[in-house]
């Protein structure tokens, strides 16, 4: 069976079936011409696949059962718990979200106090609002990944804990590589240094991606085309950077 035949029957586009794949969850064999033969296995494990993720299983989750290192009952388990909080925490924002809409404020009459208090009350009893942070979370651990060569899924889970030591090593041996080559001194200190150097470059990506997640969320444009405006931030970033000590050097002067 193609993918396009794939596609049709499930319902569901081919990059969903390909990143499945790409996960390790199905592997089809390869025809003679290379093309992708999908079998009457691989499209039950797919099915399997799809609804155990409409039942809010994570793709890591989901790799575990097929490989028997999780029973069934116990992620089912775990799940339950996740998704009764997420809906606790669903609850809180529809009541918050019907008492702003009660008050019919205008935006920029809007007093934030009065929810700020709301929210405090409510939280000490108990209730549950949509934990802003995740996102954030999510963020910074694609860009930490990003710079140590992890792998991570789209629930931003770790999927191979011995490739990410690997890329971390890897990483960190090369940094210090280069700083023995410019200094030409060799030793752990090199590895010290490059230790606080990719330490250093995660805070500065994140000073300049965070911001620009968040605006993606609002502005599609910007989502779109999030790693060039991220490159544009920091090269205005850098400019006026070296303007302000070009700035100190005059006055020095």
């Amino acid at each position: 069976m193609t993918i396009k035949e794939v596609e049709e029957l499930l319902e569901v586009p081919r990059a969903t079936v390909r990143f499945y794949e790409k996960e390790g969850l199905i592997n089809p064999q390869r025809e003679g011409n290379r093309y992708r033969d999908y079998s009457a296995e691989d499209v039950e494990q797919l099915k399997k696949i799809i609804i155990f993720r409409k039942a809010g299983l994570s793709v890591s989750d989901i790799a575990d059962l097929f490989d028997g290192a999780k029973q069934i009952d116990a992620v089912l388990e775990e799940n339950l718990e996740n998704l009764n909080k997420q809906m606790e925490e669903l609850k809180g924002s529809i009541n918050l979200c019907k008492k702003i809409k009660e008050d019919s404020p205008e935006i920029d009459s809007f007093n934030s106090e009065v929810y700020w208090n709301y929210i405090e009350e409510e939280e000490k009893k108990g209730n549950a609002f949509i934990d802003i942070a995740i996102e954030l979370a999510h963020e910074e651990k694609k860009i930490i990944a990003s710079h140590l060569g992890w792998g991570i899924d789209r629930d931003g889970n770790i999927y191979d804990l011995k490739q990410c030591v690997i890329g971390t090593v890897c990483a960190i041996v090369l940094t210090g590589t280069v700083f023995g080559l410019f200094s030409g001194n060799w030793g752990i200190g090199n590895l010290k240094e490059a230790v606080r150097f990719i330490i250093g470059m995660i805070i500065f990506e994140s000073f300049f991606m965070i911001p620009i997640y968040f605006l993606g969320k609002k502005h599609p444009k910007i989502a779109r085309k999030r790693n060039g405006y991220m490159l544009l931030a920091m090269c205005s970033f850098a400019v006026v950077l070296v303007l302000f000590v070009v700035f100190l050097n005059i006055l020095g002067d």
